[in-house]
């Protein structure tokens, strides 16, 4: 095994992932505020992935988009706040400001995590 594939507690991060995170976190705050939302950038070289998931639900699922796509502007933004909804849409959660007593409908599984309709 070789360093370059050891995991340790500080990430290289490039600073404007650090930017493009915030703002993707920002853009789906302001369209679906409440809700705990993960966003996560790898920018290598070979990888280029932007990952968006819902922690107030389920951190197992997500979407995930090409780092390109986000830079070739309007569309990308309108594709990340429907992504956005329609993960929510599959807890069964309104598209709208997060409500605790919106949960009482969500199945879970034997182990209380809740299901998706996926």
């Amino acid at each position: 095994m070789n360093e370059d594939s050891l995991v340790t507690a500080e990430p290289m991060l490039r600073a404007n992932d650090e930017v493009v995170a915030k703002e993707v976190a920002e853009l789906l705050l302001r369209h679906y505020p409440g809700y705990l939302w993960a966003v996560s950038i790898d920018s290598r070289t070979t990888v280029g992935m932007l990952d968006i998931r819902n922690l107030s639900l389920s951190g197992k699922w997500g979407f995930r988009f090409q780092l390109k796509e986000y830079f070739d502007g309007l569309s990308t933004t309108k594709k990340i706040v429907r992504a956005g909804g329609e993960l929510l849409e599959r807890y069964r959660m309104p598209r709208r400001k997060f409500s605790p007593t919106d949960y009482a409908h969500i199945p879970t599984d034997r182990f209380g995590h809740f299901k998706a309709d996926l």
